[in-house]
């Protein structure tokens, strides 16, 4: 724990330019506390990318699968098939945006801040939905589901292998 980093990517209810993408790292007046408890804190923007050794590691912080699935034309058969589906939608348009202006706005100023080329080693869309881990074109695309609603569990990604893991905190450990 002494050397971890913490990251805070702003959500939809996180002050803020409301709902346009990208969104700036959160208010310094929100930050102050929490940078205070937390020292190794860092607020980003959302999205935003990471670099750790080679691989680029995309976040991105909207409940995107849900929009994707409430706006698609072809809505898949099998929920199982969602992910794969939102896997090939995301990388084929090569944009995090691939909704239109009225689901997702964009500041387009900044649409480069949304780009998917060239394609990154990981994208981590922090959806309320459920859990995924998904590759698609030698990119591990997953979704973490909401901590608190699935019993404090999470993914661990290793770099090293490329995989991703179940994780949970069990109740000895609340």
């Amino acid at each position: 724990m002494a050397h971890s980093k913490f990251i805070f990517v702003p959500g939809p209810s996180d002050p803020g330019p409301g709902s346009i993408f990208p969104r700036p790292p959160l208010p310094k007046y929100v930050t102050e506390e929490i940078k205070k408890t937390v020292p190794s804190a860092i607020f980003v923007c959302n999205p935003c990318r990471l670099l750790y050794c080679t691989q680029e590691i995309v976040i991105f912080r909207e409940n995107i699968v849900a929009k994707m699935c409430r706006n698609c034309v072809y809505f898949p058969t099998n929920s199982e098939d969602i992910p794969a589906h939102f896997a090939k939608t995301l990388l084929s348009q090569s944009h995090l945006a691939a909704l239109p202006l009225h689901v997702l706005p964009v500041y387009w100023g900044l649409d480069h801040c949304l780009s998917l080329y060239p394609t990154p080693d990981v994208i981590i869309t922090a959806d309320k939905g459920d859990a995924f881990a998904t590759t698609y074109n030698h990119c591990v695309i997953m979704n973490p589901g909401s901590f608190s609603k699935t019993d404090f569990s999470f993914k661990v990604y290793f770099p090293a292998t490329r995989q991703v893991e179940d994780s949970q905190i069990g109740d000895e450990d609340i």
